[in-house]
């Protein structure tokens, strides 16, 4: 049933603005199509079969993984920010503050959470590293790459025109359909929207722990705030 939302509805967001972590991309998007359309979810009394799993991995199949890579490919060869970026990733100062970041308490306690009602990160890097050949990156690029001759923007750039690559009806038609389909998505999707998990993710974002090492990731023109916007947008009224 798709309802109306009221204004103290469409106000009352998710997941608030400020310091963000990228573990809660998909969740963003998850929550933002929902407030798009005050979709009202039907309520499950009993917690599903947590088959979770493969409700995600039906979104994620929708993602043209050939032409991301392509796209990430090119960029990194002709844009000397993205170039710059991508071989920090290789860096011990990166790989340090990527174990900071895992091992804070409030991104634990986060984690747990998210298992709790079904969601692995785990399992959905892993399927996500199986579709995704990054070394591939880092290879010449080939004629059809070349081709491409694009304008590089920077990595902002970059994750605006791989959000241009997504199939934005498709994930739309997909995240309705599995809300009326699926008991074990629709339960997840009650609980993102929980004034549990709102204070699990109040307190994730008040870590100043995590702001810092946010912003030294930022320095390297890893801006996850600003990347997590630009998903916002692009699932907003104005993309339709």
């Amino acid at each position: 049933m798709v309802c109306v939302a009221s204004e103290q509805t469409i106000r009352r967001t998710l997941v608030p603005t400020g310091r963000w972590a990228p573990l809660l991309a998909l969740l963003l998007l998850l929550a933002e199509l929902g407030q798009i359309f005050g979709y009202h979810i039907r309520h499950i009394e009993e917690e599903p079969s947590h088959q979770l799993q493969q409700d995600l991995m039906d979104f994620i199949d929708l993602v043209p993984f050939e032409d991301v890579q392509r796209l990430m490919q090119y960029y990194y060869h002709y844009d000397v920010e993205v170039e710059s970026a991508f071989d920090y990733v290789s860096s011990e100062d990166y790989t340090q503050i990527r174990l900071d970041i895992v091992s804070l308490g409030e991104v634990r306690s986060f984690r747990r959470y998210l298992d709790s009602i079904g969601f692995s990160v785990e399992k959905v890097w892993t399927e996500l590293n199986k579709r995704f050949d990054a070394d591939d990156i880092f290879a010449e690029p080939d004629e059809s790459v070349r081709m491409l001759n694009l304008t590089t923007r920077g990595l902002n750039g970059l994750v605006d025109d791989i959000l241009a690559l997504l199939p934005q009806d498709e994930i739309i038609l997909l995240f309705f359909d599995k809300l009326e389909t699926s008991n074990d998505f629709s339960f997840f999707f009650e609980q993102i929207g929980s004034g549990e998990f709102e204070n699990v993710l109040n307190t994730l974002q008040s870590s100043q722990q995590l702001r810092i090492l946010l912003w030294r990731l930022q320095r390297h023109g890893f801006d996850i705030p600003g990347w997590i916007q630009l998903v916002q947008k692009y699932f907003s009224f104005s993309s339709f």
